[in-house]
């Protein structure tokens, strides 16, 4: 686990990033790069690896991640962890609402060529970017609160981290988000699920504070 400082730091490159990607992305020179990696990927294309994409990005999508919460929340509260509970749905539903409100303030177009599936709504910042990493993240704040084996919490650093990767390059592979439009999804998902961490970190110390017995 990081230390809250860590925690901190992390949050303010990552925010950091997203601010200089918010001020650069319809600049002449990253619009070319946009272009140039989304070219470069589409060269990548084959039978094989179109249909994996589209499974990678399902996985990072509404249709798999809003169930995976609920019964985790359901579980959650069965074994009467609320605070858990909170966090997660916190951590699921505020990145959405957040992303959403970006797109709306900056009104991005998608990239309109070479597009393998289809796509709604703004490009900046991705929403599959931004909504998995903030999960998936939660999700794994959640492995290493309640896991103390160490193969556990590797493997889940490893799926997570993976998957996160996965997902935003799939946007990418798949031809409805630019590169820049990733990052900043990357940047502010990890960002969100990383405060609630910290929310959620200080609610659990208050809790066991409070039910603590002398002895």
């Amino acid at each position: 686990m990081l230390t809250r400082r860590q925690y901190i730091v992390t949050v303010c490159l990552a925010l950091a990033l997203f601010v200089i990607l918010m001020l650069t992305f319809d600049t002449a020179f990253v619009k070319e790069l946009d272009y140039d990696v989304l070219h470069t990927i589409f060269e990548w294309r084959t039978s094989w690896l179109t249909p994996f994409f589209i499974f990678i990005t399902t996985l990072g999508s509404w249709y798999v991640t809003a169930p995976i919460w609920l019964v985790l929340v359901i579980l959650l509260m069965y074994k009467r962890q609320g605070i858990s509970a909170l966090f997660i749905t916190l951590v699921f539903w505020g990145v959405r609402g957040l992303n959403w409100l970006l797109k709306e303030i900056f009104e991005r177009p998608r990239p309109g060529w070479s597009q393998l599936i289809d796509a709604s709504h703004y490009s900046f910042p991705s929403g599959h970017a931004m909504n998995s990493s903030a999960f998936f993240v939660g999700l794994l704040c959640l492995v290493l609160a309640y896991s103390k084996t160490q193969s556990v919490r590797s493997i889940a650093y490893t799926s997570f981290i993976l998957l996160i990767i996965l997902v935003g390059f799939s946007r990418m592979y798949l031809g409805v988000h630019y590169l820049t439009d990733v990052l900043a999804g990357y940047a502010l998902g990890i960002s969100w699920a990383i405060s609630m961490y910290q929310l959620y970190s200080k609610f659990m110390q208050s809790s066991l504070k409070k039910y603590q017995f002398p002895t």
